[in-house]
Order: structure tokens, then C-alpha cells, then sequence
């Protein structure tokens, strides 16, 4: 499968994981969630899933995650943004003729609708799960423990509870305030489809509806399913609607 590490600002590297059919129509750019990688379940559920509709697909590692060897500092919003319009960069260097649309999960959903409502180039199609559309605020009920740790420490740890902990610097938690993707109109021409489970403790299946409601596209809402979606109920819905979505 072909892997390549891009050049991005600062001299760091993106690791990039690719499948791309020939002629591929459209190309979709899978971002991770918060604390995940390219390599987790879902991204390479949807390297195969994607390349069996004949699209595209490249799953990539956001700074200090996966196989990234950014230093912690480098961990930003900005950065995260940065990355991803780079992947986008190289995707079209790729498949000069394809329609660039976005798979995004959970933090990975957020960066993508930044993305898409702030930069004029960006695609216009993106599927959404388990978007954590309240990250600017998903820290807030730690605010006292972070503020101690980062005069403590410099940085705050975050522990994944399934490898290393994370350390996030004062300058990441900056770069989430006043970010709130429900003061960013969307392009006009925008199509957005979003799936989220209803036993949801990481991110509030009400604020997801609320965005789909104010984005005005289709939610999926998974009975029984948790932020990973790892139902059968939810997998399937997941495989079903991006089949409808993107082909």
C-alpha cells in the first residue's frame, strides 16, 4: 500500500497512507479523531471501503499522533489545518481531475468543518462521525486540572487510556478558543452528512443534532452506539450511507 511522509511547515513530516484506483472520480481525505491515527480501525475500514467504490482515499497522521514524530509543541488547530490542507495538496497533485470530499471522525470532523468554512478551496462534500462539534469547549470541565498542569508542568496531559498520554501545550488549548464550528457559515454549495451514536458520552448527541439542524443535512442517530459506532447497527449505516454519499 503506498505510504509517503510529506513535508510540512516547520520541517515536520505527515505520514500518509494512500489507496488511489485508476481514474478515480473523486479522492476523500480521511482525518482521525483526537488521540487516534491513520492506522485506527475506522480510517483503514475506509482506505478498503472507499477504494472498492472506485475513490481515492488518504487516511494521514495529525501532528503528535500515530506515526508523526512532531514535537508536542507543534500540536494546534492551526497545524492540524495546516496538515490537512497539504494532504489535500498532494491528493491533487495525485488526481488533478477529481472532486477532493472529506471522511472526517469525531476531532478529524472538526478540523474538516473548519476547513471547509474557511478556506475558499476546499472540497464541498464531507461525511461526518461522531463530529465533535463542542471541541472548542471539550475541555472546560478540566479547566482547573489543566491550568495547574501547565504552570506546573508546561503542558497538560491526556491520557487515551489505550497507549501513551498525549502532552498539550497552553498554545493548543488557545488555539480552540472562540473556534466554535456554530459561528461558521457553511459555502452555499456545501453537502454535508453526519452519523452519531446515541449513547455517546465524548461528545452530546444533542449538540450533533443541533448542528445537523443548523447545517441543515442529514444525521444518521444510532441506537445503542457509543462515539465509536462500533455496532453492527452503526457499522453497517456508516458502510451504507458513504456508499450513497460518495458514489
Amino acid at each position: 500500500m503506498p505510504h509517503i511522509d510529506l513535508a510540512s511547515e516547520r520541517g515536520r513530516q505527515i505520514p500518509v497512507e494512500y489507496r488511489l484506483p485508476a481514474d478515480a472520480r473523486r479522492v476523500c481525505i480521511i482525518a482521525h479523531g483526537f488521540a487516534s491515527s491513520k492506522e485506527s480501525a475506522t480510517a483503514q475500514m475506509m482506505l478498503d471501503h472507499l477504494e472498492k467504490l472506485g475513490l481515492g482515499a488518504f487516511a494521514f497522521d495529525f501532528p503528535c499522533h500515530g506515526e508523526s514524530s512532531a514535537p508536542w509543541q507543534q500540536l494546534t488547530v492551526d497545524a492540524c489545518l495546516a496538515d490537512l490542507r497539504q494532504v489535500e495538496a498532494f491528493a491533487r497533485t495525485r488526481a488533478s481531475e477529481a472532486e477532493v470530499c472529506y471522511f472526517g471522525s469525531s476531532f478529524g470532523a472538526y478540523i474538516t468543518i473548519l476547513h471547509l468554512c474557511t478556506d475558499p478551496g476546499a472540497g464541498r462534500r464531507a461525511f461526518l462521525r461522531c463530529a465533535a462539534v463542542d471541541m472548542d469547549h471539550a475541555f472546560d470541565h478540566q479547566a482547573e486540572t489543566i491550568g495547574c498542569q501547565l504552570r506546573q508542568l508546561g503542558y497538560a496531559l491526556y491520557d487515551t487510556g489505550y497507549g501513551p498520554q498525549l502532552r498539550l501545550s497552553g498554545a493548543f488549548f488557545e488555539s480552540l478558543r472562540g473556534r466554535s464550528v456554530f459561528d461558521l457559515p457553511l459555502p452555499p454549495d456545501a453537502r454535508l452528512e453526519m452519523i452519531h451514536g446515541l449513547s455517546d458520552d465524548v461528545v452530546d448527541p444533542a449538540a450533533a443534532r443541533a448542528y445537523a439542524a443548523a447545517a441543515g443535512c442529514r444525521i444518521n442517530l444510532i441506537p445503542g452506539a457509543d462515539h465509536r459506532i462500533a455496532t453492527p447497527e452503526g457499522i453497517q449505516t456508516l458502510l451504507e450511507r458513504t456508499a450513497y454519499f460518495f458514489a
